[in-house]
């Protein structure tokens, strides 16, 4: 269905998904400027970036079409190249771990441990959380737990934080979460005589968990003879190396992050979240695993925060969030977790595979010429001879491009 979709033009690519069910022409309009005027202060204009798509991405046994919002040029042919790799081994397992959101509320420099009035008005406090906000009860969501610890800090304030665990069902929940919060803050400190520092949610969405996992003969790699071995190594070293882990994960991020931002979800929170869990242990770690099985496979997996929602926000206002909802097809919050946590698997595999093969600089050479050709003033007929003649006679520089586009038009 969709084979050498990238040798298509961009009105092709979109006929195609519209005959598939997966493209609405209106909802592909710019964001209007009566919705922007109200999402941001002091809005002048819109910054647009490209929106492209990644084909035959089976996950569950089901094929996605994944759209990508980015501006880096190699993120969404890499995420193409392994999803046919994935799709040739039979594809992504994928399942949420949990999915509850936390916010805390603190007191500094507690005179005493307030734990015991929490305990002994547990389903109290429930009652009253959920009361603040009814409507998410309604829906089979609200407040699942409260608990709380006391943080001894040598020399400065100590905190007493309360923790409150939220079902926030379809939403993301961020303003459920502080409205909730705001009224637990407002009644704890009537009680306690004590004014609380803050009330906010928190972005370690750590019970808000989504898992992918892919084994991958190596014989439907090149290199098979040695690939597994170079990739479980390549882990080994972002997971002894935080400056390697660094750039491991931001590898991952190209994907999750340009799939959230399609989405019309809070990219900022879900990279927060994802950063603080590579460091729960106390170093920084690679948010991928990857190993060799006893049967010689390659196993790769991923365990991430996700704290995203299909209602609410820019999800609801944003034309083409609606248009990548469309695109992909997905039912659900629990649904979507788990195809933005695959494309950030499949995104580090195709570095991974690349850095241990080919280098990074192969997969490159191209995205980066057609960037040098159109900064050098090229017209759509003539990018590829720009970029033909680039790649033959390195190194490829603007100047260069200049002179052969110079060239071309004699």
């Amino acid at each position: 269905m969709y084979k050498k979709f990238y040798k298509l033009s961009s009105q092709e690519r979109r006929t195609i998904l519209q005959d598939n069910g997966r493209y609405d022409f209106d909802l592909d309009v710019p964001l209007p400027e009566s919705t922007s005027e109200n999402m941001i202060e002091n809005n002048i204009t819109l910054y647009e970036l490209p929106m492209g798509v990644v084909t035959g991405f089976l996950m569950n046994d089901k094929e996605y079409v994944i759209p990508m919002v980015t501006e880096e040029p190699s993120v969404i042919a890499a995420a193409n190249n392994a999803a046919r790799i994935f799709a040739s081994n039979g594809g992504l397992k994928a399942k949420v771990i949990s999915r509850l959101m936390r916010g805390e509320i603190a007191f500094s420099s507690p005179l005493y441990d307030y734990g015991e009035y929490i305990d002994n008005h547990y389903d109290e406090l429930i009652d009253l959380c959920n009361r603040s906000y009814p409507s998410i009860v309604n829906r089979g969501g609200g407040v699942q737990s409260i608990k709380h610890r006391l943080i001894h800090n040598e020399n400065k304030p100590s905190f007493f934080i309360i923790d409150v665990t939220i079902d926030t069902q379809e939403a993301m929940g961020a303003n459920m979460i502080n409205t909730i919060l705001e009224a637990l803050q407002a009644h704890l400190q009537e009680i306690y005589n004590h004014e609380p520092l803050m009330a906010i949610l928190s972005n370690l969405a750590d019970e808000c968990l989504v898992e992918a996992t892919i084994e991958i003969n190596p014989e439907t790699l090149r290199f098979p003879e040695s690939i597994a071995q170079r990739l479980e190594e390549a882990y080994q070293l972002a997971s002894v190396d935080p400056y390697r882990a660094a750039t491991h994960n931001k590898g991952i991020m190209n994907g999750i992050d340009a799939v959230v931002i399609a989405s019309g979800n809070d990219w900022r929170a879900v990279e927060a979240g994802a950063h603080a869990y590579a460091s729960r242990s106390g170093s920084y770690q690679p948010l991928t695993t990857w190993s060799i099985a006893d049967n010689g496979n390659i196993l790769g997996s991923i365990t991430i925060p996700m704290a995203i929602g299909t209602v609410g926000g820019t999800v609801k206002l944003h034309p083409k969030a609606a248009l990548a909802k469309k695109i992909m097809d997905y039912s659900d919050a629990k649904e979507l977790m788990s195809l933005i946590a695959g494309i950030g698997l499949a995104q580090n595999f195709a570095a991974l595979y690349a850095l241990t093969t080919d280098g990074i600089q192969k997969g490159h050479m191209r995205m980066h010429a057609r960037s040098l050709a159109m900064n050098a003033g090229a017209n759509e007929n003539e990018i590829q001879e720009v970029v033909r003649r680039l790649i033959k006679d390195k190194p490829m520089t603007l100047q260069k491009a200049e002179l052969i586009l110079k060239e071309i038009r004699r």
